[in-house]
């Protein structure tokens, strides 16, 4: 029997260490984030993206409620700017299409100075460059 082909050793794997990872890692926006992963969010789609705003108002709504101990009452208006531009018989612009969301509800509340680090918060992992 011929002997088969003859294949060079494999190099042992280099082992993965943390700081070899931190190289890698960087921070991202949350806006970043959000436009770079729309799919994975439930936003890849205006009617999706609508449903989802409103669904995830009101699971925080009714999230902060129940850890506060509170009934929650709930009020959500639903705008069409483009049905409103036109009622005013106003031309469509940039609104054309879009909708505005207003949440209200009798939970706590956020206290002002942690509204930057709720919205604004940067996100940290070694995927974001993709």
């Amino acid at each position: 029997m011929a002997p088969g082909p003859v294949t060079a050793a494999k190099a042992p794997a280099r082992r993965v260490t943390a700081e070899s990872l931190a190289k890698g890692q960087r921070e991202i926006s949350v806006s970043e984030f959000f436009v770079k992963n729309r799919h994975l969010l439930g936003f890849d789609n205006p009617s999706k993206a609508l449903l989802t705003t409103i669904k995830e108002a009101v699971d925080n709504s009714l999230d902060a409620c129940e850890e506060a101990g509170i009934l929650p009452e709930l009020h959500i208006e639903v705008h069409d700017l483009a049905l409103e531009a036109m009622a005013r018989d106003a031309e469509l612009t940039k609104g054309e299409g879009r909708f505005l969301v207003v949440v209200q509800d009798n939970g706590p509340g956020i206290v002002k100075a942690q509204v930057p680090k709720i919205f604004g918060k940067l996100l940290y992992g070694s995927k974001f460059h993709r």
